[in-house]
């Protein structure tokens, strides 16, 4: 069967994504300091205080960039995307930080559709107990026939997507 025009589009962008990624960032090869210690300017400290309360709130630690090491995987599962050439195409602190806002914004989607499946599961499970059992009352049918327009409502509001906006953080390909 033909792909049509979309779907070809869309291959074509996850390609040119892919691709992207394989390729180095555009700042990697220009003079600068590391960004670490660009971290430490006094400018940028309420900023890393903030993303350090961020990551508080998530029961975790934030990242140290101090030092100007390359990603590793802490399992060893996660393969790096690199260069034709087969070098890394994150590098030091700079690529940990942009692997990391990758990484967060997949964790983020995956864990949003997990959520997203528990609640619809247990609406779904609640509006089968109000038709099964709760509407053969008489007394309580219009809260429960309510009830169930609530749940539908909600249900079409777990139907939508969010949209968050984020600066452009990489200058690939």
């Amino acid at each position: 069967m033909a792909m049509t025009a979309a779907e070809r589009k869309r291959l074509q962008v996850e390609r040119d994504r892919a691709r992207a990624k394989r390729q180095l960032d555009l700042v990697y090869v220009l003079p600068r300091p590391p960004f670490g210690t660009w971290l430490d300017d006094d400018d940028r400290a309420s900023a890393v205080d903030h993303l350090a309360i961020c990551y508080d709130g998530m029961n975790r630690e934030p990242p140290n960039f101090q030092d100007d090491n390359d990603p590793v995987s802490a399992s060893g599962h996660f393969e790096f995307p690199s260069t034709e050439d087969g070098e890394p195409s994150y590098r030091g602190a700079l690529g940990r930080a942009e692997l990391e806002v990758d990484l967060l914004i997949e964790a983020a989607k995956t864990l949003a559709d997990l959520i997203n499946d528990y609640k619809r599961e247990v609406i779904a499970d609640r509006i089968r107990q109000i038709e099964l059992h709760d509407l053969d009352e008489s007394d309580t049918r219009k809260e429960r026939l309510k009830e169930i327009v609530e749940l539908n409502k909600a249900l079409e509001r777990l139907d939508r997507s969010v949209r968050a906006e984020l600066p452009q953080w990489q200058l690939r390909g």
